[in-house]
């Protein structure tokens, strides 16, 4: 081999390990201009978050930069950082190996330019939680998408769904509460079979859910809420069995839970309220997992499954507005930190679970208008975390337990339009936050304890004291007595009295009424 041949064949790697070389270098200081551009839109918003990006400090040392081991930026990371400002996507995307744009939870308003096309390497883009305007561009060059977070961005017009059909490596979509055009259910999502998680909630839709959704089998999170769905609920949502959260409520739908509901094991949360749904929930029987379900407002009938009430992670349960019958499980609650229950306005029956504040932890016992009998169980007179305790229109009877008169956290205390008997405490120890108190058409007798005069804070009243936010008092079909002070009604702001039916005396006066 010759000298010639030699040196050719030993500078030619030299030749390209210097042409990197060179490139490399030149493309890591070429990263600091388009950084410090975008500190120039957005430094006026919050300078401190800016204080590292300076000239003299390298790239990688700037607050919320993340760059490879090869000192290229790989992720942009400024979340929640009160940013206020129009974007530079035309100096953002000239950084060539940018993964990550995580900008959530700020003030950035103004659109978004074409110049996003160019971030081709964008893996995640997280703008949520902002104040955008106009439409999304074009997203089909980002084809190596992950997460795509615009929920709550400001965004409107018409959303490019065609785009998704490029974005097939895409595992979190969130494109909800936002004002789009109105358009049916994008057919591009049912493609995004690596979805895990999917939320497209209050951004426009209507028409039908389509079957293909139970292809989308790593779906652990389904947000379709608050739009203009109608039909039944698609068959094949049952195979979606790694679903924790499904939530549907505030739409139009129809007909029954698919067939199978019961296989989704996994569910924690289910809320299907305010819709036409029908049929009974017998179901819900093998959700074991279930911790908050929601179906109030729809037209579901039949009893409620028994084996509610052996579920130990059920802490909230809301059923009102629908045609339920029989008695609620009677072991309900007994078994979990349970926390709500409203099953007002159906025609259940039977007395009141017993343990539903046995780990005392519930805040709201709702059970108005239906046809429940027995009393209050002893055991809610110690269930100190009760806030609001409202059970009128039904058929209950007896005394009520003395401690639920001494329950202080109570704002709301409802017994009106039962058969209740005894007397009202006079040692009442009510709390300063009680808004409410209604005990009309019941057989309480006795005199109204002084200790009302202390409830400044009532805006409805059918047992207390005038106060000026007072607008509403009943007394009737009781068999109470003593004197009414004149004072009582001294600047109030009453719309409504009825004091019919009792024994009562105004000051200064024989006559009772």
């Amino acid at each position: 081999m010759t000298a010639d041949h030699f040196f050719r064949r030993g500078l030619r790697p030299l030749l390209v390990f210097l042409f990197f070389f060179s490139l490399t270098s030149f493309s890591k200081s070429d990263e600091l201009q388009p950084l410090l551009e975008f500190k120039s839109a957005l430094q006026k918003s919050n300078p401190n978050v800016f204080s590292s990006w300076t000239p003299g400090n390298s790239t990688c040392s700037f607050s919320g930069i993340v760059c490879n081991s090869n000192g290229f930026v790989t992720e942009i990371n400024l979340p929640q950082q009160n940013l206020s400002g129009v974007l530079p996507f035309d100096s953002i995307c000239k950084l060539q190996v940018l993964e990550k744009l995580s900008l959530g939870f700020n003030f950035l308003h103004g659109g978004i330019s074409e110049d996003l096309k160019n971030c081709t390497s964008l893996q995640q883009l997280d703008l949520g939680m902002n104040s955008f305007s106009g439409e999304v561009p074009d997203l089909s060059s980002l084809g190596k998408l992950k997460l795509l977070s615009l929920n709550t961005s400001g965004f409107s017009g018409q959303f490019p769904w065609r785009s998704l059909e490029n974005l097939t490596s895409l595992t979190f979509l969130s494109l909800g509460d936002i004002v789009f055009e109105e358009s049916p259910f994008p057919v591009e999502v049912l493609k995004l079979e690596k979805l895990y998680w999917l939320y497209l909630s209050n951004c426009s839709l209507g028409g039908r859910i389509p079957e293909g959704l139970g292809n989308l089998t790593l779906l652990e999170n389904l947000e379709l809420s608050c739009n203009q769905f109608s039909g039944e609920i698609p068959g094949d949502i049952v195979k979606l069995k790694n679903l924790w959260q499904l939530e549907l409520f505030n739409n139009f739908l129809t007909g029954t839970l698919p067939v199978g509901f019961g296989n989704l094991t996994s569910l924690v949360n289910f809320d299907a309220s305010g819709n036409s749904l029908q049929g009974n929930i017998s179901e819900m029987r093998l959700l074991k997992n279930i911790a908050s379900l929601q179906l109030y407002d729809n037209q579901f009938t039949g009893e409620i499954p028994e084996e509610l009430g052996e579920f130990n992670k059920l802490v909230s349960f809301s059923i009102f507005g629908n045609k339920f019958t029989g008695p609620l499980p009677q072991k309900l609650g007994s078994g979990a930190n349970f926390v709500f229950i409203d099953a007002s306005d159906n025609f259940l029956t039977g007395p009141i679970p017993p343990d539903m504040c046995k780990n005392g932890k519930m805040t709201y016992l709702l059970l108005i208008q239906n046809g429940f009998t027995g009393g209050i169980p002893e055991n809610y007179a110690n269930c100190s975390s009760l806030r609001r305790l409202r059970v009128s229109n039904n058929s209950l009877s007896g005394l009520v337990p003395a401690g639920i008169w001494r329950l202080s956290n109570l704002s709301a205390i409802d017994l009106a339009m039962n058969n209740f008997e005894g007397t009202v405490p006079k040692t009442w120890a009510m709390g300063s936050s009680l808004l409410m108190i209604a005990l009309s058409e019941n057989q309480f007798q006795g005199q109204l304890p002084r200790s009302m005069a202390n409830c400044t804070m009532l805006k409805y009243l059918d047992i207390g004291n005038f106060s000026s936010r007072l607008s509403v008092l009943q007394l009737q079909s009781n068999n109470f007595h003593g004197t009414i002070p004149k004072t009582w009604a001294k600047g109030s702001n009453l719309r409504m009295i009825d004091l019919s039916e009792n024994q009562f005396q105004v000051e200064g006066s024989r006559c009772p009424f």
